[in-house]
């Protein structure tokens, strides 16, 4: 979220060159999520991968991501920013969306560059926040595609390792590798119902926190 929002802010200080930077952090979105599992493991590759090879010109000892049961989950994260280009555009669209008489109007009073971020923009993008919110936890509680591919792919044992396996990952494992299919049933009606209550939460506080024009609410 804050890099996607980081992001957006650029582009939409970007001017001219904004539709240009659009499709070049949204490209990656579309690479095959298996293909990204693969490049997984040859840049966090603990030996002689892209991403500890850099942080070695700065002197840092990089960790065995794929190995360490402590560095799956981080490397795993990092990796996800990959995709964040699907947001960026959400929140420019948002961000553009918000009436520059607004900033005039903050700047005449004094307002400050973080005075009107916290009165103007986060209010007014609150509901495109939201979404990605929502939308962003469903998808990580469903993970599955990256971290299967990296760590559970057929032959794969290399790098197996128990830290990657999210609970769609066991689903999966138990319906069609184990044949217990009763139990993956039971556990994706689990996961429904955690989703449920998961989204039904957010919505809930979202009332409190999530600015819509028009609203005549305090």
């Amino acid at each position: 979220m804050l890099v996607s929002l980081l992001l957006a802010l650029l582009l939409n200080r970007a001017g001219r060159s904004a539709g240009f930077f659009r499709t070049v952090f949204f490209l990656p979105k579309m690479t095959p999520p298996v293909a990204v599992g693969i490049l997984f493991l040859l840049l966090f590759n603990g030996q002689n991968g892209l991403f500890n090879t850099v942080l070695g010109w700065f002197g840092i000892d990089g960790p065995s991501w794929t190995t360490d049961a402590a560095w799956v989950k981080p490397g795993l994260i990092i990796m996800s920013l990959w995709t964040v280009g699907a947001s960026v555009i959400i929140l420019l669209a948002a961000l553009q969306a918000v009436p520059d008489e607004l900033y005039d109007s903050a700047k005449l009073d004094g307002a400050g560059f973080w005075r009107q971020s916290f009165s103007i923009t986060v209010p007014m993008i609150s509901p495109a926040l939201f979404f990605i919110v929502v939308v962003n936890t469903i998808a990580a509680l469903q993970t599955f595609d990256e971290a299967y591919t990296a760590f559970f792919g057929a032959g794969n044992t290399t790098y197996s390792n128990d830290a990657a396996l999210f609970y769609v990952i066991y689903l999966f494992q138990q319906a069609f590798e184990f044949l217990h299919m009763g139990y993956a049933s039971a556990m994706a009606w689990v996961l429904f119902a955690l989703i449920m209550v998961v989204t039904a939460i957010q919505i809930v506080v979202s009332r409190r926190v999530v600015y819509y024009e028009g609203d005549d609410r305090p």
